[in-house]
Formats: C-alpha cells, structure tokens, sequence
C-alpha cells in the first residue's frame, strides 16, 4: 500500500516561528483532544502526548486533558490557571472507497490499485484562561491510499532509483510529512494566540493605586 498526504486549507501555510527553539517560555499550555467519530480515545491520547511533546521542547508547561464518556480526564491542572487552553476535535468530511475498484483489483491480482480517499478536518480553537477566544482554524488535508502490488512496485523502484528523499513516498513519508505540517501551523497558531493575548493585556486598566 502506498499512501499519499495532500495538504489542503491552512495546512500549506508558511511557518514563520521555528517549533524547535523556546517560543513560550515561562507559559502554561492546557491541551484538550476530543475523541469522535474520526479520532478514536486512544488516538485522542497518542496526539496530546505528542503535542506535549511539541510545546515542551518550546519551553511550555502543557497539561493534558481527554475526554472519556462524557469526562474530561487526564493530567490535573493544579492551583495555576492555564495561559493558553487549547481544544482539539477531528472531523472526517469526506470519504471515497469504491467497491468496484476493490472488485476490479482483485480480478487482475492488484495490477489495477484500489484507491482510498479521506479528507480530513483539525479544528483548533486557543483561549486564553478566562474563556476568550484568542484564535481558531480548521486544519484540512487528505490522505490518498494506492492498495496493490503494481503500485508498490513501481513507487519501491522510483524511491530507490529516482527520487530524492524528500520525494520518497514509500514507508511513513505521508505520516511524517503531515505530522510536519500539522505541528508546524499548530505552533504558529499557538504563537499568535500568545502574541495577542500580549497585545490585550497591555490595554487592561491598571488598577487604583491605594491612598493613605
């Protein structure tokens, strides 16, 4: 099987800020993944420990919270109150895996590939601790799926031969080259949301100085 990632909205946006250095250093990040129909509980939990992974290295404090029957479970918050407060919800929105295909590739023994086709929605929504909504976007792609030896084959030959490393589509490639995407717009949303929370607090009266 060889799968292919397609970027669609938002995910094919410039990444300014590099995930790799210390962009919220001092913050503390509550990181929420709700399971659906798209993101099973498991998986819910393998991507906030992964997006942990992400704003610790940029020198965040992330707790992490998923949803179980209904519950939000998972890390505790503690005394402090979050700086950000990040929500996290899948989507399928489309889905193509046509039976004849499957029908004709067996016929031929998978000379002719059954193609699967999934477009896919992140919805990401940053508050800051009070409930107000610092940013938002829905991050689509899709994911193409070739099932047949011919394709394997042929990608098998072209990755050896012909194609750089950043063209091989065979083994992980598309997995890596969305969790690349996704990461690297998370942060940069992350990072204006933090930005502009900044920006609001600047503008907050300050309070009455006491008189003897």
């Amino acid at each position: 099987m060889t799968t292919v990632y397609q970027p669609l909205v938002s995910l094919q946006r410039p990444v300014i800020i590099d995930p790799q250095v210390a962009n919220f250093e001092g913050q503390r990040f509550l990181l929420r993944c709700i399971p659906g129909d798209y993101l099973k509980l498991d998986e819910a939990q393998q991507l906030c420990q992964h997006l942990r992974t992400l704003f610790t290295t940029q020198g965040a404090q992330v707790d992490v919270q998923v949803q179980q029957g209904g519950m939000v479970g998972g890390d505790e918050e503690g005394e402090a109150r979050p700086d950000l407060i990040i929500d996290l919800r899948a989507r399928l929105l489309h889905e193509d895996n046509s039976t004849l295909l499957w029908i004709l590739s067996g016929l031929t023994l998978t000379l002719v590939p059954a193609i699967t086709e999934s477009s896919f929605s992140q919805d990401v929504t940053i508050r800051d601790s009070s409930g107000f909504l610092l940013a938002s976007d829905n991050l689509q792609g899709r994911f193409v799926r070739y099932s047949g030896f011919s394709v394997w084959a042929v990608n098998g030959v072209l990755d050896l031969l012909v194609r750089s490393e950043a063209e091989k589509l065979g083994g992980d490639r598309a997995s890596r080259d969305f969790s690349r995407d996704f990461y690297g717009q998370l942060s940069q949303l992350a990072f204006n949301a933090h930005m502009r929370s900044v920006v609001m607090r600047g503008f907050e009266p300050e309070p009455p100085s006491s008189t003897k």
